[in-house]
């Protein structure tokens, strides 16, 4: 019983740092999918390499991040706050020692399936995100794919509505990349044909277009994303 309740007090502890990690990195543009395993891969020190991980590296918040559970990871930090907890409430062979252990099995199983991805601590850990990035200046609607410089970038717009075939009618000095359509990852060029649902257009330019874009075009916080 308690090889039991140290692991699933360790899973619990881990499920709760890459959860809060990958919402910290999904608000700085990057997809949720993406983000965890990500988040999953610096804590664990597994290190995928793949174009993803390059896309991790491209802004300064994002490597904070990620350093910040690289560090969690080595350190084993959850290893040593399950043994505490475990060593806290002891490994008793007695009834009662059983019937703590398995209460505390439910209520860490519980947690992680109920609380933890419930909608509550979603805004809770969504807000947390939100003013820290702010903080930091980098919460961004869009996924920022390649920074040029320390202001131009290479960013993916999901779309909320298609914007004018026409890109001097764009805000800011942006220039079309291509577009990206919810059944093809390929980017190609754009003939000024409606776009499908969940489609998405890849931009270059200034941050500032690139919000001025987003804000005009693009999902944001009030039209569904985070």
């Amino acid at each position: 019983m308690g090889a039991a309740l140290s692991i699933v007090i360790l899973f619990t502890i881990s499920s709760t740092i890459v959860r809060v990690a990958a919402v910290f990195l999904e608000h700085t543009g990057i997809s949720r999918d993406v983000a965890r395993v990500q988040a999953m891969s610096a804590l664990s020190g597994t290190g995928f390499t793949t174009s993803e991980s390059e896309l991790i590296l491209q802004t300064p918040e994002r490597r904070r991040i990620l350093v910040i559970l690289m560090i969690t990871g080595s350190v084993g930090l959850a290893s040593v706050v399950a043994t505490v907890v475990v060593g806290a409430f002891g490994i008793k062979e007695t009834a009662s020692g059983l019937l703590l252990q398995l209460t505390a099995i439910i209520t860490a199983i519980a947690f992680v399936r109920y609380v933890l991805f419930s909608s509550v601590v979603d805004e809770f850990i969504c807000g947390m995100a939100h003013a820290w990035l702010v903080k930091h200046m980098a919460h961004v609607p869009f996924t920022v794919l390649y920074q040029l410089d320390a202001d131009r970038v290479i960013a993916q717009h999901s779309l909320a509505k298609a914007p004018p075939s026409n890109n001097v009618e764009w805000p800011g000095d942006l220039t079309l990349i291509g577009v990206r359509s919810a059944f093809n990852a390929d980017i190609n060029p754009w003939d000024g044909t409606p776009l499908p649902e969940g489609s998405a257009m890849v931009l270059a330019g200034p941050r500032a277009s690139h919000h001025k874009f987003a804000a005009a075009h693009g999902l944001t916080p009030d039209t569904g994303a985070h």
